[in-house]
Order: structure tokens, then C-alpha cells, then sequence
């Protein structure tokens, strides 16, 4: 059983590799090989340098942040919850994101939307956890608190957008997710946050396996426990408002990538981690190549193309081992 949780975590790695090389490499006409071979001689002047330098490390770099992120936070609030069915965005982070783009279109025509998405994230998200309370905490409460503030969010989205014709096209194009837009957060910056809440995340895990086996034992107290629930709430927001910055609004991921890998590890954490990250960023990856390749010249919102490809990914999965909603 340990082997083939490790030979999974193998594949799933070599699956997020030929990913990335699809989103890096591979093009309308072709799967890049000749431009891979050249990339381990080109000049820095060369229009193929600059190609991958600029455009398409960059890329595949948010592509990896948002993936990751939103898989990793929705498997922390899946067991926090303790609801197969929750996802990032249940703590009105998504209304928030929302909002703070569609403002930025509106006041400062689409400059670095997705910073001001980051910022209308954090809020949402603060707004969030303080009204669930700290003192009572509740994820009952809390998800009650984040669905009303995302109708009302959401709503108060809808009316500006209907109020701004002119503007109304750019503003649902940005909602649906790109990777094209240059942050006033660097790639550099982008990839070391990234890193610092990785590696954070990844010493929480032990905690999330006890989390989900509900057992007092391992905690001195309800309220110490309840502390543990609260950091991995903050931490899915942090994680979440991270993929709004690199990818702007993207859902569907935080739901389906812990429960695929679910289906292929079971619910061992300490293997969970590893295959969760990995289909997640696989997913963001093949939906980014897809996305610039299917009508090129033009581009697919990548939200869009996470949708289709994530939809039938998750009811074949699902149609083969149905029972993992119940675990």
C-alpha cells in the first residue's frame, strides 16, 4: 500500500513536468521540441529568449502559484469543515477578489487588477473570520458569514457592472482568470511568498491529520483546537488571496483537487500533501495550455478552460469511486 501511494506521488509529479513543459513549450502548431532543444543554447537577445523569459516562464510560474494554492486550500478548509464539498472561496474570499478588480477597472482602467483582487481578498476574508468570532468560533458560523457577504458582494458586483457598459466587457474578461497581466508584485516576490506559506503549510500537516480524526486527545483543550482550525482557515485565505494575485478569480480547483487525490491516496495526509499540490498545479498548467492554443490567436478566459477540463475530470473520477464524499 506505501509503494503504491509513493508511485503515485511519482506519476503525479511526472504529470505536472510534462505540464509545465506543455505551458512553456508547446504552441498552436507544434509541442515545441525544437524550441525546448534550442532553450539550452539561446542567446539572451534571441526572440525565442526573450519569448520564454518574459512571457512563458512567467506565466507557467502563476500558473503553478494558483494551482497549488487554491488545491492546498481547499483540502485545509475540506477537513477543517469537515465538508467534502467546501472550497476556497467559502470564506468570501471570491465576492471580495471580485470586487476590488472590477473597482480597479473602473477607477484605474484595469492597471495591476489583480493586486487590487489580492487586496479585496485579504479584506473579505478579515471581515470574514472577525465576524464568525474568535472567542466562539464556529465553521458553521463562519461559512453562514462567508455566504452572506458573497450574495451581498456579489450583488453589489453585478449592479456596478451593469451601470458600466463601456466597461463591462474588460471587466467579466478579468473576472474569468488570465495569466497575462504584469503584477505590481514581482514574479520574484510572487514565487518567494509562495514558497515561505508553502513551506509553512507543509509543517501544519501533522495537526490536519489529527484535525481530521476529531480526537481530543491530541489537543489540551477545545479552545486550543479551535486555535489550530482558526490557522488553517487564515492560512486557506492567505493561499487563496495568493492565486488572486497570480491568476486572478479561478474556481473549481480548491474542490476537485483534494478529492481527486482523495480518491487516488486516501486520506493520509502526509502523502495527500504531495499528490494534492501536484494535481493542482497540473491542472492550472494543461488549462493554461489549452487555453492559448484551442482558438489561437485569440485566448480562452482560463477560468473558463478550468471549468471544462475540471468538470468532467471530476464526475469520471467520482462515477469510479463515489464513496469518497462519505470518507
Amino acid at each position: 500500500m506505501r509503494k503504491n501511494k509513493i508511485l503515485s506521488i511519482v506519476i503525479l509529479l511526472f504529470l505536472f513536468l510534462g505540464c509545465f513543459y506543455l505551458s512553456v513549450f508547446a504552441s498552436h502548431d507544434g509541442f515545441g521540441v525544437d524550441l525546448f532543444l534550442k532553450s539550452f543554447h539561446l542567446n539572451d537577445s534571441s526572440e525565442d529568449a526573450v519569448i520564454l523569459e518574459l512571457i512563458r516562464y512567467p506565466r507557467a510560474i502563476k500558473a503553478v502559484v494558483a494551482g497549488v494554492c487554491l488545491a492546498l486550500a481547499g483540502l485545509f478548509l475540506q477537513t477543517v469543515s469537515k465538508n467534502p464539498l467546501a472550497e476556497p472561496y467559502i470564506t468570501g474570499i471570491s465576492s471580495g477578489a471580485g470586487l476590488g478588480i472590477v473597482l480597479s477597472v473602473l477607477f484605474f482602467n484595469s492597471a495591476n487588477y489583480s493586486f487590487f483582487g489580492f487586496l479585496g481578498a485579504m479584506v473579505s476574508s478579515l471581515l470574514v473570520i472577525s465576524f464568525a468570532g474568535l472567542r466562539k468560533f464556529s465553521i458553521t458560523k463562519l461559512i453562514l458569514v462567508g455566504l452572506s457577504i458573497n450574495i451581498f458582494v456579489s450583488a453589489l458586483i453585478s449592479m456596478i457592472i451593469l451601470m458600466n457598459s463601456e466597461k463591462s466587457y474588460s471587466m467579466l474578461y478579468i473576472l474569468s482568470g488570465n495569466l497575462t497581466e504584469n503584477n505590481l508584485v514581482s514574479d520574484r516576490y510572487l514565487l518567494l511568498i509562495f514558497l515561505v506559506i508553502l513551506i509553512f503549510s507543509a509543517f501544519l500537516i501533522p495537526k490536519l491529520n489529527f484535525l481530521r480524526l476529531d480526537e481530543g486527545m491530541f489537543f489540551s483543550s477545545i479552545k486550543h483546537k479551535n486555535m489550530y482550525s482558526i490557522l488553517f482557515i487564515v492560512c486557506s485565505a492567505l493561499l487563496t488571496s495568493l492565486s488572486v494575485l497570480a491568476a486572478g478569480i479561478l474556481g473549481f480547483i480548491g474542490i476537485i483537487s483534494p478529492l481527486i487525490s482523495k480518491m487516488i491516496v486516501g486520506q493520509d495526509f502526509r502523502y495527500l500533501f504531495f499528490v494534492n499540490i501536484f494535481l493542482g498545479a497540473s491542472l492550472i498548467l494543461f488549462a493554461d495550455f489549452l487555453s492559448r492554443t484551442l482558438i489561437y490567436p485569440m485566448q480562452i478566459p482560463l477560468g473558463l478552460v478550468v471549468a471544462f477540463i475540471g468538470a468532467p475530470v471530476f464526475v469520471f473520477f467520482l462515477t469510479r469511486k463515489g464513496d469518497i464524499l462519505n470518507d
